[in-house]
């Protein structure tokens, strides 16, 4: 039997791991699953209920992860009003996630996150991203300048492939197949980088991803949809939103 083109396992490196950090995130680059961001505003829930008129919650500042799958986060060309997130937090080790990494699925590992402190420095700090206290925000919260990191392709395979862990005890997703579970995804995320690199906003890149196209790269005689060919010609489907040859 063939092996898998990408190796199952439960672990990545930060170079594995991390698209972008810190100031190398793009600005233009849209909401996606897996980015983190800094100083998000969350409810600091009590251990007892609230029932009297003056009790009121406090809200702390936190980083979040951005968890659910892209056709979650947008809908058509807008983000959807409120996204659910994972709250972000120091660990001092990774200890709890055994030999195997396979361990700890309430948790989803960011190992030496950029952490920006009060003074402007970044520290790599351990982290994890914890499924266990999901949360929705309102999705204009979540503030480009503010974004810490990206995730690879390896990195969104991962992580779904532990939410599949948390949310339903799954054990026979591998990397590999994550990795394909997403591709389409992945690739039309860099579509739409393009699409607001040259229209400064996502406005029109659905209806255009959705209906027929003349793609000369693709087929010079016959419209095809775009949409059709995110998973093998990312490359041409550039080429036709930037005008320019992509490498």
């Amino acid at each position: 039997m063939t092996a898998p083109a990408v190796a199952d396992t439960n672990w990545l490196e930060p170079p594995e791991l991390y698209l972008a950090l810190s100031e190398e995130c793009k600005i233009d680059r849209p909401i996606y699953q897996g980015d983190v961001f800094q100083d998000v505003t969350l409810p600091k829930l009590p251990k007892r209920s609230l029932t009297e008129p003056d009790d009121h919650l406090q809200t702390v500042q936190q980083s979040v992860m951005v968890v659910p799958h892209p056709c979650q986060c947008y809908y058509g060309d807008k983000l959807r009003p409120f996204l659910t997130v994972a709250p972000v937090k120091l660990v001092e080790s990774y200890e709890n996630f055994g030999d195997d990494r396979a361990g700890a699925k309430d948790k989803f590992a960011l190992p030496d996150l950029p952490v920006q402190q009060v003074d402007g420095s970044w520290v790599e700090q351990s982290c994890v991203a914890d499924f266990g206290r999901l949360i929705s925000v309102p999705s204009n919260w979540l503030k480009p300048p503010k974004r810490v990191c990206c995730l690879t392709h390896r990195g969104l395979g991962l992580l779904a492939k532990r939410v599949l862990g948390f949310q339903l005890r799954d054990r026979t997703t591998t990397l590999y197949s994550a990795m394909a579970y997403v591709q389409a995804e992945w690739n039309e995320s860099f579509l739409m980088q393009a699409w607001v690199r040259k229209y400064e906003s996502l406005r029109g890149f659905t209806q255009w991803l959705r209906s027929p196209q003349l793609i000369k790269a693709i087929d010079a005689e016959r419209a095809v949809v775009p949409a059709d060919y995110r998973d093998g010609a990312l490359d041409a489907l550039l080429e036709a939103i930037t005008g320019e040859a992509v490498d």
